[in-house]
């Protein structure tokens, strides 16, 4: 193609690079929101007496139930664990204001505040299966009120 037929470039309009800029500073705009509203440092401090007292009472009242009902014939020793799973669970959910009865055994042993939680569980996986145990049943409400009295 000759020199002659080629046409000289075109500049851009200066509404261009302005709404280039504009759509910069947006995402950068949005970034910053983001940071900031989803940081957990950022969230407001609960009062150091939360969870209170009455929260402890009650999970540590509905442990004492399942043993109880353990004791009583209700539940065999798979039941019995598998409440005391859902019940920590929960507890858990509670005391972090965050959904983990979903979590898999690993995912809630792997969270720093829930460890404590996840090793309970994982305590109680293998005696699901194994045979009935007066002393385990015991031994397995004994830790859990102990968790939910310390944590």
């Amino acid at each position: 193609m000759p020199a002659a037929d080629l046409l000289p470039p075109e500049a851009y309009g200066w509404w261009v690079p302005v709404l280039g800029l504009l759509l910069l500073a947006a995402a950068a705009g949005w970034l910053t929101w983001v940071h900031r509203t989803t940081d957990p440092r950022r969230r407001p401090a609960r009062p150091p007496e939360w969870p209170g007292p009455a929260m402890r009472e009650r999970y540590a009242a509905r442990v004492d139930a399942l043993h109880a009902a353990y004791r009583s014939g209700t539940l065999d020793l798979r039941a019995l664990h598998l409440e005391l799973g859902r019940t920590m669970r929960e507890f858990a959910s509670e005391r972090l204001d965050t959904d983990v009865r979903s979590w898999t055994r690993g995912d809630v042993a792997g969270h720093g505040p829930t460890r404590r939680v996840g090793h309970l569980l994982a305590r109680w996986e293998e005696p699901s299966f194994a045979l009935d145990s007066d002393a385990e049943a015991a031994a397995s409400a004994a830790r859990a009120k102990e968790v939910i009295g310390t944590w």
